[in-house]
């Protein structure tokens, strides 16, 4: 069936499945019938026994008994009877039965009620007998017996096999017809979606499935699609508008890499202002040097590379390298940098990468601390995890920045831009918090300072030494320069 369609395999499983159905039902139909046909020969001969018992006690002399049952019973329709005394003798018997031997019956006094059963009598055909034990008017023992053809019982039955034989066959075929259309009702809304389907392109990814019935399981799929394609034109909407941006970004220090060659060809000039363009030359260079790695190492987290496993890394001690790295560098600005309460937990991580990001969060937050601020780094933690907050009482950020400090190119605002920068620090923060586990959140009050919380899944005592596996594409080439907001 693996060549036919869906709607050709519903339809033939449904017609296998009645099939079996009707074929079923069909055969206890058919055995009701027959016990139904049987149960009302063998109630036909009761009565008629009853009928020869009820002659029987009107006379209460054997030989005036016998010549009644011989005027009234030798042929009786087509029923034919035998009576037989306590050894089994024949006291009576139908003009039908006189040259045919009965299956030899049991005493009558060791008989307890009506006894059925099937005999062949050969050219005679198929019959059911009755056995009956009565005791005559002088309480003498007497087997009663009386036989009727099952030949009008099998005719009978015959003709309920025959319709059901020719219903049938019409029964499967309705089936195929009813299935096939049922079948193109059903799955009509496949085809809609197929259609719809084929129309959404790069182009157009706006368009979307049609939802039928939001509550059935085409419904659940189409609705499944829908928010995959909304995912879908997300990220390439995200996709373009970082390709859009890094244009942008890179064109600004080429531009002036190009200004500033141009300006010092137009003339000759002296040593002094040669050297001013190069030195102005080589900070654009570092810049787009930096910008170029930067976009690398976002564009491999994005291509998901593959994974690699690291061993624990002591977080706490590599916060407190950060700091000592970073300590003359507050000290110049006038900052107060401090780090207090920092866990000693391990966590499952690329020490090189954790250093970077630390190494930009508490960077920038001195950054953006003027003279006389503080920088304070403490963490927590907890039978889960770890947290670090980087807290400054720097300018700080406006509340409508915050759900977008970690978009890539985003500057929050005017206030900022004295503090040049790629825009893609924070982003690359985000990247290696995400591929360690974590979670990374900013809070933060215009004037006030702002304050970041790391939070990085912490390693029990069980599992320490045990290598664990993040993604590599976020654990190669981090710029070494520290980034910005």
């Amino acid at each position: 069936m693996k060549g036919l369609s869906i709607r050709m395999r519903l339809t033939l499983w449904y017609a296998i499945l009645f099939m079996g159905l009707t074929s079923a039902m069909g055969a206890i139909l058919l055995w009701q019938v027959h016990r139904h046909l049987l149960h009302n020969a063998d109630r036909a001969l009761a009565e008629e026994i009853g009928e020869l018992f009820e002659e029987m006690a009107l006379v209460e002399n054997q030989e005036e008994m016998v010549a009644e049952l011989e005027r009234r019973f030798s042929t009786h329709s087509h029923y034919h009877f035998q009576i037989l005394d306590e050894h089994l003798n024949k006291t009576f018997t139908s003009r039908f039965l006189t040259n045919i031997q009965l299956p030899p019956g049991q005493p009558p006094g060791l008989m307890r009620g009506k006894q059925y059963s099937d005999v062949d009598l050969g050219r005679a055909g198929r019959f059911r007998l009755l056995d009956l034990a009565v005791r005559d008017s002088s309480s003498t023992p007497l087997l009663l017996r009386a036989i009727s053809p099952l030949k009008p019982v099998e005719q009978d039955f015959r003709s309920y096999v025959k319709i059901i034989a020719t219903l049938g066959p019409l029964a499967v075929v309705a089936a195929l017809l009813a299935g096939y259309l049922v079948s193109g009702h059903l799955l009509s809304p496949i085809q809609q979606i197929t259609n719809k389907a084929r129309k959404i392109s790069g182009d157009r990814l706006d368009e979307r499935l049609p939802i039928v019935n939001e509550h059935d399981e085409l419904g659940e799929l189409s609705t499944t699609l829908n928010e995959t394609f909304d995912r879908l034109e997300s990220s390439v909407n995200t996709m373009r508008r970082f390709t859009s941006d890094a244009a942008h970004e890179l064109r600004s220090p080429v531009a002036v890499l190009r200004t500033e060659a141009e300006i010092a060809l137009r003339k000759p000039r002296d040593a002094d202002e040669y050297r001013a363009v190069v030195e102005r030359t080589l900070t654009e260079a570092i810049r787009l040097g930096e910008l170029v790695d930067q976009l690398l190492t976002l564009s491999r987290h994005d291509a998901g590379v593959q994974k690699m496993s690291t061993d624990e890394v002591p977080v706490g001690a590599i916060v407190e390298d950060v700091v000592a790295r970073l300590a003359a560098t507050a000290a110049d600005k006038g900052v107060h940098l401090e780090s207090v309460n920092l866990p000693t937990d391990f966590v499952a991580g690329h020490d090189v990468w954790l250093s970077q990001l630390f190494f930009n969060l508490i960077d920038n937050a001195i950054k953006f601390t003027a003279a006389g601020g503080k920088v304070n780094i403490s963490g927590a933690s907890s039978c889960d995890h770890v947290e670090f907050f980087v807290e400054d009482t720097g300018i700080g950020m406006a509340e409508e920045h915050l759900p977008h400090v970690f978009e890539r190119f985003y500057r929050a605002d005017g206030s900022r831009e004295h503090y040049r920068g790629t825009g893609l620090g924070l982003s690359i923060c985000k990247s290696i918090v995400e591929a360690h586990g974590g979670e990374i959140n900013v809070e933060s009050e215009r004037g006030e300072g702002t304050r970041f919380i790391v939070c990085l899944p912490r390693l029990n005592s069980d599992h320490i030494a045990t290598p664990q596996t993040i993604d590599r594409s976020v654990l190669e080439n981090v710029p070494n320069q520290a980034t910005v907001r």
